[in-house]
């Protein structure tokens, strides 16, 4: 028992480390006018990046990889070909994303708050699978343990902010797995080999 509580405090130690050391990107949207916005992109470090925008059905509408490291990224964005609708500007800096909503309306074009989200951290080592994720969405969450041939473990983790825990895959074969962590609009997935 003290060892699973040893292991649950360390868990919560390199959950709160990993909160700040995460990159911290900044994205800012200004309207220029009804239908053309600037997008600014501001990071610490030089690193590269993601930018996708989706239209409200899921709809991949944009997308943007920086071939080389960069610290500081802007465009104008012209939305007039778009429809009306609601959109999501989604940017992914290593393990870290930023989203934000927009509303294209014949009116003009209006930007929602911004969402930090951060990757969950796997480690393997010892037999030992740990995972730490910072639930912001509060979704119901489901772990899965994939073999070659299939599923091999199944776990809810419930709808907690700070996930964090530990399973002891002493008792499974040599081999290669896949772990995947879901809820309804997040997939995770980690490889390991035993």
């Amino acid at each position: 028992m003290k060892t699973i509580k040893l292991l649950f405090t360390v868990l919560a130690v390199v959950a709160v480390i990993a909160a700040t050391a995460v990159e911290r990107p900044q994205m800012n949207v200004v309207p220029l006018s009804g239908d053309r916005a600037v997008v600014s992109i501001q990071n610490e470090e030089a690193t590269n990046f993601e930018l996708s925008i989706y239209a409200e059905d899921g709809e991949l509408v944009y997308y943007k990889q920086t071939a080389e490291p960069s610290s500081a990224y802007q465009k104008v964005f012209d939305f007039a070909d778009l429809e009306n609708g609601n959109y999501t500007m989604d940017l992914r800096v290593n393990d870290t994303r930023l989203l934000k909503e927009l509303e294209v309306a014949s009116k003009g074009i209006f930007v929602g708050e911004s969402k930090l989200r951060i990757d969950p951290y796997f480690a393997f080592a010892g037999d030992v699978l740990k995972l730490t994720y910072l639930n912001f969405d509060q979704e119901s969450l489901n772990l899965s343990i994939y073999d070659e041939n299939g599923l091999v473990y199944e776990s809810g983790l419930g709808r907690g902010f700070n996930v964090a825990a530990g399973y002891d895959l002493s008792a499974l074969k040599e081999g290669e797995y896949e772990v995947a962590l879901t809820s309804m609009n997040n997939d995770f997935s980690f490889s390991l080999e035993k």
